[in-house]
């Protein structure tokens, strides 16, 4: 069955988005803070200005990059969702309290056994450590979230910080690759970000060499917000994050060959009375659309990062704002990758919010199936049998295929009003908080990490914070 993508823009818009987007890239260029990755671009193409420190890539050039990537088969693509759950340098908003505390080892190990005891989060994720760690300071995060993250069962976001971390990064990743019978480099995850405007700073430039020359791959991203580091009209910010797409595409394929070129997510929106950046505004969801709909005009991946909400509690307005943000980056971007358990601006981790999301994710998924039109699932011949008036709940079909055809809740209200006062009358957040209190109460997982692994890991630390390495 094909599947129907929201396209917003008409044909002519699309060409005109493209068209202002080469325009940036061949005439505004982007700073890169390197020499020797500017070097690099050089050989590649771009028009290269050393004493500016600036890379402009001419149209055509940029042209035959989009032509020569590798294309997405957008006639056979199937919706997907990818869901994760990540714990930043946030506050937990503990269940039993209703209040927001900071993270302790306990609390972040119970977050994490929750996650992954739900069917519907595929996995839960770190970025930094968000509580103190005994003799690691805080600016050797980068080093505590892998040793914690490991040894409690999540995966790592691979965040760096400092170039003077890198080789200790390196050791650590080759110590786990050892332990797990790997080779580095499937193990290996580093990322980091391009400063929007259009700016790869002196930092990332030179982790994204050091670990290239290691044959290590770094991944790295871009976020906008519109009217602050993106221009405030959606179709400007649109522009802007198109022409940083190309640009980290034509990167990645310098540093790595890379065939790919992806279009997708979606700016921020800066709250004009607070300035804060804001995830759950109805125009992050338009942009999207609109980067998905450029997407498949070039023959690109795309996808959404959704399930956010600037909520400060599990609410209305979660829901509102994670359901449509979810479904929405669905359809225009034809898969997503969705945050659960995540509140206000990635400030707060919820346990109850969790929960919700698993329910949501699992019903979303339903609507993503195939549907089944054998000639056995069209029934015509049980409804043949059935008759006007009959019924078809005590049929071999019923029986054989209900269990599949049939969404099963876990926390949403499946009852009538009587037998739901009948049964005790439990909200949903009870039973949020219930299932909570089950999940928790199984035995726990034994450590991601062998002792000596851990040991070997902590002696890495301690060596890269008597070197001074965070600076």
């Amino acid at each position: 069955m094909p599947w129907a993508y929201y396209n917003p823009l008409s044909d002519c818009e699309v060409e005109r988005i493209h068209g202002a987007a080469l325009r940036v890239l061949s005439e505004v260029g982007a700073r890169v803070e390197s020499e020797g990755l500017l070097k690099l671009l050089a050989e590649f193409g771009g028009s290269v200005d050393l004493d500016d420190r600036r890379v402009r890539f001419p149209a055509a050039q940029v042209e035959q990059f989009i032509a020569e990537s590798a294309k997405h088969d957008w006639g056979s693509h199937r919706p997907g969702l990818h869901v994760f759950a990540g714990i930043y340098a946030c506050l937990y908003l503990n269940p039993e309290t209703d209040r927001l505390e900071p993270f302790t080892e306990q609390s972040y190990r119970d977050y994490i056994r929750l996650g992954n005891g739900l069917h519907d989060i595929d996995v839960m994720s770190t970025l930094g450590i968000p509580f103190a760690c005994d003799a690691i300071p805080p600016a050797y995060g980068a080093l505590a979230e892998k040793l914690y993250g490991w040894k409690h069962h999540a995966g790592v976001s691979g965040t760096v910080q400092f170039t003077g971390l890198c080789p200790y990064i390196v050791e650590m990743y080759e110590r786990r690759a050892a332990e797990l019978g790997r080779p580095l480099d499937e193990v290996f995850h580093a990322g980091g970000y391009l400063i929007s405007p259009l700016r790869l700073a002196r930092a990332e430039c030179e982790q994204l060499l050091y670990f290239r020359s290691r044959g290590l791959r770094v991944a790295t991203g871009h976020l906008l917000s519109l009217g602050a580091s993106a221009p405030v009209t959606m179709a400007g910010a649109v522009v802007l994050s198109l022409a940083e797409s190309l640009f980290l595409g034509i990167l990645n394929r310098a540093l790595w060959g890379s065939r790919s070129f992806h279009v997708g997510g979606g700016p921020m929106v800066m709250d004009m009375r607070t300035t804060t950046s804001m995830y759950g505004r109805p125009e992050r969801l338009v942009m999207s659309a609109m980067l998905g709909q450029l997407a498949r005009w070039y023959g690109a991946g795309s996808g959404s990062h959704v399930g956010l909400s600037d909520a400060k509690e599990p609410s209305v307005q979660a829901g509102m704002q994670k359901a449509i943000g979810l479904v929405a980056g669905i359809y225009a971007c034809g898969s997503a990758s969705m945050d659960a358990g995540l509140l206000s601006i990635d400030e707060i981790c919820s346990p109850e919010q969790l929960i919700y999301d698993n329910e949501l994710a699992s019903a979303v998924r339903r609507t993503l199936q195939p549907v089944d039109l054998s000639d056995e699932a069209l029934a015509a011949a049980d409804i043949m049998e059935a008759g006007p008036g009959g019924t078809f709940i005590g049929s071999d079909l019923t029986a054989k295929r209900f269990r599949a055809e049939i969404w099963e809740p876990t926390i949403w209200a499946r009852a009538s009003v009587k037998e739901w006062q009948a049964s005790g009358a439990a909200t949903d957040r009870q039973r949020a908080k219930e299932r909570i209190s089950e999940i928790l109460a199984q035995p726990a997982p034994p450590p991601g990490l062998s002792e000596d692994c851990e040991r070997d890991l902590r002696a890495i630390i301690a060596r890269a914070v008597a070197a001074d390495a965070a600076t």
